[in-house]
């Protein structure tokens, strides 16, 4: 009997060690490695979520066409794995399982902050590396809150307002200022950042506030309500199908001519459907643009010129903002990939916050402890184009100014790091 019980044990301690040099030299022997990708292609996100997909390939293809990776010594290629989360945040929850469950623990993704946040929750125990290249709520990158391999290319919507509060306050010294944002997270967020910075470093600026219901149809009264006020400066916040609509009635009411109209993040994709008599005299907040011409920054001039001429190849259009956002995600994560050597959520982040700094179109970037990036570049301030300024559909804006202050990331001590 305990002759039959030392040769079972020994059998198994056999096949243990065969399935641990097995799982340790897979990917020696691997001619490809998968890495998830997970956007909104269906749903309200899905404009943007086919985009960033879009970003995300042709991070992949311009690697796989220099060979691949170099991973233990040899070349491998990447293969994504594509799915979609419908923009819900269960559905994220199930594509993330389905991810797991196929081995599949690197993941790239996130269209729509609620979705993105629902994934943190998820990888709390370390199950897998995502990289996030939307906006979420700056909480999720406390230390009480992140997941530890949960890292995001794009910063917090927090930051957007307090760097437009910021540049707002310098840049035009306005007495009184309006907030004219959406009522839902988003602009909640936007509103709070804002009034921290105007709190702390602007007292002296009389704030207010006018909020509109997502997906109003007609944004007249609430206008109105801020022509009424007259402040020195309105701060827009407005997503989707609202930017549209509210830009065109700020037009058409006539408030550029009553203050300075400000908008706080547009992407090109959006701003294509706001006529170009409606941009023209507002200057807006663009996390990227495509043409940084008069820029004094050559390498980055030409970083950008050059994504932008291989992505007008690719896909016969310059990128948006947030594609680039997911292109940027996509090759940090195959850069850490290859200097961990594995596609263990552990060491693929690990090596990432090693080796920080990496170049890229938004100029010299470095990896924080929190997983974001501080961008040399943090937000482009462009002002738009009217209908006789446009060379061609893609030309809305000029680059104005850009914003390299503090703002965009929250101190580390007080995120509690």
């Amino acid at each position: 009997m305990k002759k039959q019980f030392r040769f079972f044990w020994a059998m198994g301690l056999m096949s243990a060690l065969f399935l641990l040099a097995s799982g340790s030299s897979s990917l020696a022997t691997a001619d490809t490695i998968k890495v998830g990708v997970m956007y909104s292609t269906t749903g309200v996100g899905a404009a943007v979520g086919k985009i960033q997909i879009d970003g995300a390939k042709l991070a992949i293809k311009q690697v796989n066409e220099k060979g691949g990776l170099t991973l233990r010594g040899k070349k491998v290629k990447i293969e994504p794995v594509i799915r979609d989360d419908e923009t819900k945040p269960d559905v994220g929850v199930r594509r993330l399982r389905e991810f797991l469950n196929d081995n599949i623990t690197v993941i790239v993704g996130g269209t729509f902050a609620h979705v993105s946040t629902a994934i943190n929750e998820q990888i709390k125990g370390g199950q897998a590396y995502f990289m996030a290249t939307n906006g979420v709520a700056e909480k999720v990158f406390s230390k009480a809150e992140k997941a530890p391999y949960y890292i995001s290319t794009l910063g917090a919507v927090d930051g957007i307002g307090r760097m437009c509060a910021d540049y707002v306050s310098k840049t035009y010294k306005p007495k009184s200022v309006t907030l004219f944002l959406p009522d839902y997270a988003y602009g909640r967020g936007a509103a709070e950042g804002a009034n921290k910075v105007f709190k702390s470093r602007y007292p002296h600026i009389k704030v207010s506030e006018v909020w509109s219901p997502v997906g109003a149809p007609d944004f007249t009264s609430y206008i109105i309500k801020i022509k009424e006020a007259k402040p020195d400066a309105v701060m827009m916040g407005h997503w989707g199908a609202d930017i549209i609509n509210a830009l065109k009635q700020v037009h058409e009411l006539g408030l550029k001519k009553d203050t300075k109209v400000f908008f706080n993040s547009i992407i090109t994709t959006l701003a294509l459907g706001v006529p170009p008599e409606a941009l023209e005299g507002v200057t807006m907040g663009m996390w990227w643009f495509h043409d940084l011409t008069g820029l004094k920054d050559t390498e980055t001039v030409k970083a950008v010129d050059e994504l932008t001429k291989a992505w007008r190849l690719e896909y016969g259009e310059p990128p948006d903002p947030f594609a680039v956002f997911a292109y940027l995600g996509m090759l940090e994560t195959l850069r850490g990939i290859e200097l961990a050597n594995s596609v263990e959520p552990d060491k693929v982040y690990k090596a990432l916050m090693g080796k920080p700094d990496f170049m890229s179109v938004k100029g010299p970037a470095k990896w924080r402890v929190d997983g974001r990036p501080d961008y040399k570049y943090a937000k482009f301030i462009v002002d738009g184009k009217g209908p006789k300024d446009k060379r061609d559909k893609w030309d809305i804006a000029k680059v104005a100014d850009i914003y390299t202050g503090e703002e965009l990331c929250l101190p580390l001590k007080e995120m509690g790091w």
